[in-house]
């Protein structure tokens, strides 16, 4: 299977899965009568509902691709600088779609002569038109189509850009990074450790301990809070951590890959490890998603590293792949998933659309929400079957 492909397709079913996860969440957030654990715990709440694992687990599967995907580099020749050149490009990449996605709601249609929605879907053209995989195509006059789509989502979201404007006549500001920013800046810690002590494993359990203890300080002195902002110290800490503990899980199935008893008991008694210390610690933060506690980080990585035992069971020692097969789009483009699902919202609310109420409301919507999550995904798969691949 590796010298194949060098794809681990739990990896990628895990990520799926999560996606899936997230865009129906997402659609079942403004649903009546379901049970209130669907959703987000209430902010400053001291438990993790199922939207609360969400983003943690995400956080975990890309730390736990970053050794393979920087391992795929190396094996093609391009050289360390080359990498890390990527690695800052991918995370300005994601911290600029970030905050353009955390204004939407800021921006004023009187101010900037554009409805909220219709920048919004926009932006979201220009995001995939400028991202958008290129230069492939097998035709001459494909590939200039490809290079005039690219450059034209440039000059949209630069005239997007410009035309922003909030109620007192402000720019763009990141008021947060936004999700994917969060994602960018767990990446950069994650990507850059493994990158210049990828040969030296005790030196990054060493950089993950740190980490921990980071976060836990952090988490501790409130007064560091008020230097978050622009520098965004949490993603530092307890979305780093996630991310690194993804790449950890990795490395030790690479070091043990030809004893899966033997990975399958670090993941397992690490899991245990973790759990213990989100509970313990509980008294103290609280498992809160918002301010990535420490608790919520611990006992994130726990489910995860319980959760990839699992599937890893299923998939790669038992060959049960099938029941996953609607989720792979959702695993293989994640980030096209993530603006597809996004975008989708935009255009719907743009048109005046609606729901029927009894499709916003218990098992009607329910069950859209769980139709509709499902036909995101197949379309990320049609699109890229049709050739629009995103590459952050």
């Amino acid at each position: 299977m590796y010298k194949k492909s060098h794809r681990i397709q739990s990896i990628d079913i895990l990520r799926g899965l999560t996606v899936a996860l997230m865009i129906f969440v997402n659609n079942i957030a403004g649903v009546t009568g379901v049970p209130a654990w669907l959703a987000h715990a209430p902010v400053g709440y001291d438990a993790m509902y199922l939207a609360d694992i969400v983003f943690s687990l995400f956080l975990f599967w890309v730390g736990m691709s970053v050794p393979l995907a920087i391992e795929g580099q190396h094996r093609k020749g391009v050289k360390d600088l080359d990498i890390l050149a990527h690695i800052l490009k991918r995370t300005v990449s994601l911290l600029f779609i970030g905050v353009l996605m955390v204004n939407i709601d800021s921006l004023s249609s009187e101010k900037s002569g554009i409805d909220s929605n219709l920048w919004a879907f926009l932006m979201y053209v220009g995001v995939i038109a400028s991202w958008r995989v290129y230069g492939k195509e097998k035709t001459h006059i494909g590939k200039w189509v490809g290079v005039i789509v690219h450059y034209s989502g440039i000059a949209l979201l630069v005239y997007l850009v410009l035309i922003f404007r909030t109620s007192d006549g402000g720019w763009l500001t990141p008021q947060w990074w936004g999700i994917l920013g969060l994602i960018g800046w767990a990446y950069l810690v994650t990507a850059v450790c493994y990158l210049f002590f990828r040969n030296n494993f005790t030196h990054l359990i060493l950089l993950f301990i740190g980490l921990i203890a980071y976060h836990a300080i952090y988490s501790g002195f409130p007064g560091l809070k008020s230097y978050a902002g622009w520098f965004a110290l949490n993603s530092y800490g307890g979305h780093a951590t996630l991310s690194f503990a993804g790449m950890m899980a990795t490395l030790v199935m690479l070091k043990y890959r030809t004893s899966i008893n033997k990975f399958f008991k670090i993941w397992g008694f690490s899991g245990l490890f973790f759990f213990v210390m989100a509970f313990l610690s509980r008294p103290i933060w609280g498992i809160q998603k918002d301010g990535a506690s420490p608790s919520w980080v611990w006992l994130s990585i726990a489910i995860g590293l319980w959760l990839l035992i699992l599937v890893w069971f299923l998939v790669e020692k038992r060959g049960y792949t099938s029941w996953a097969l609607v989720f792979k789009p959702a695993g293989t483009d994640t980030f096209f998933a993530y603006l597809l699902q996004s975008s989708y919202y935009n255009l719907f609310w743009l048109l005046g659309l609606s729901y029927p109420v009894w499709l916003n409301h218990s098992i009607g919507g329910f069950i859209r929400s769980l139709i509709v999550s499902i036909l995101l995904i197949q379309l990320t798969g049609l699109l890229a079957r049709k050739g629009i691949r995103l590459k952050l």
